[in-house]
């Protein structure tokens, strides 16, 4: 596929008539409603920016072929925290200016911007996010602990005849960490390297799958999880949802929600980060600056739910954004490594193939193992 065909212009948001200044190239992921809060906030700023789409499913592989060509680069680039180990690796991002290192971030965001290096940070933390646990706070109380094992003995307890299934998860290897984790292992290109590592990987993966035979609903099609989710949740066919932030923005009843954590859920967020190709670095970065700033956070996790990077834009958040924030504290990054987010690549068809029967535990984690050894092999 064409570059052209994946990269998509969304808006090019003007500031003074008849400014001689191009405007800042923006490439990110937002979806079109935080899309069109954007424009209107960049516009209210007086800044040109021309900003353009990268869809967030192949967003890794296209942003990195854009910046290795090195012609057509944009100035600034929104991407998920588990792409910039590569990117950095790859020498394809410029260092965050010491000016930008505020004390004002949170804890969180410090660990999303520096990548596993403590030597610098590679990117400005804009949100924080990963997986919780939400239900209704006037009809189901918190699980006892935030182990799986609470979790699910909280979904049992709360089934009626009418809802069966009421834990809501996905067939999603990002949904699976915690499980995989609570048996010993970690997302990893070494973790089935030996029997042990891969009999625990195996009782994981049967573990998760069980979920679906017991309290979780049949999973939907591929593609179809956030509108099938919403549905049961309107339903309230859901009295816990495994899910994150990024699902807020469509639940109408934000103030009945609670939240919970999640033993060993993954925590991660999206970065802002200036190509070393860009052409108006300076400007780049006074656009990430605009969009990492208290005014901008607030905006974003009053409309969407998103959870700020700023102690400042945390302090003033809607209560729900609070508690999406204090349940990811104890949630873990995944490890930060360039071949992390290439693991799931294998994960998920195997995951998938578990949950529907079409294969055991057994016989697919010697498949993920094989994948994940390819991976250290020199491309």
């Amino acid at each position: 596929m064409r570059l052209a065909a994946v990269v998509v212009a969304c808006a090019a948001c003007g500031g003074a008539p008849g400014s001689a200044a191009p405007p800042i190239r923006f490439l990110h992921t937002f979806g079109a409603e935080e899309t069109e809060l954007l424009n209107q906030l960049v516009a209210d700023k007086g800044l040109a920016v021309e900003s353009s789409l990268v869809p967030f499913a192949r967003g890794q592989q296209v942003i990195t072929e854009i910046l290795r060509a090195g012609s057509d680069c944009p100035d600034l680039i929104r991407i998920d925290a588990t792409w910039l180990p590569a990117l950095d690796a790859a020498d394809l991002i410029a260092p965050v200016p010491l000016d930008f290192v505020d004390p004002d971030f949170t804890p969180e965001a410090f660990a999303l911007a520096q990548a596993g290096d403590a030597a610098g940070w590679r990117g400005l933390p804009q949100t924080v996010d990963g997986l919780v646990v939400l239900r209704d706070a006037d009809a189901r109380p918190a699980p006892a602990s935030p182990a799986i094992a609470d979790l699910i003995a909280a979904a049992r307890a709360s089934r009626t005849e009418a809802v069966p299934r009421p834990l809501t998860t996905r067939v999603d290897g990002y949904w699976f960490v915690p499980w995989l984790r609570a048996a010993g292992d970690d997302v990893t290109i070494h973790a089935l390297d030996d029997a042990a590592g891969a009999d625990r990987a195996t009782r994981a993966l049967a573990d998760y799958a069980a979920l679906f035979a017991d309290v979780a609903p049949p999973p939907p099609p591929a593609g179809s999880e956030p509108q099938t989710e919403l549905r049961r949740w309107t339903a309230h066919e859901i009295a816990y949802w495994v899910t994150g932030p990024w699902q807020l923005a469509s639940l109408a009843d934000r103030e009945h929600i609670a939240v919970s954590p999640l033993a060993h859920a993954p925590r991660g967020g999206q970065l802002l980060v200036v190509p070393r190709c860009a052409k108006r670095p300076d400007d780049g970065w006074r656009l990430a600056a605009e969009l990492t700033s208290t005014a901008v956070e607030l905006r974003f996790a009053e409309a969407f739910g998103t959870v700020p990077t700023r102690r400042t834009s945390l302090a003033a958040a809607p209560p729900l954004v609070q508690q999406v924030y204090d349940a990811l504290r104890t949630a873990e990054p995944l490890p930060a490594s360039p071949t992390t987010p290439l693991l799931f690549d294998d994960l998920n068809p195997a995951l998938a193939a578990v949950v529907d029967g079409d294969a055991t535990p057994e016989q697919v984690v010697p498949g993920i193992r094989r994948g994940w050894q390819r991976l250290e092999k020199p491309q």
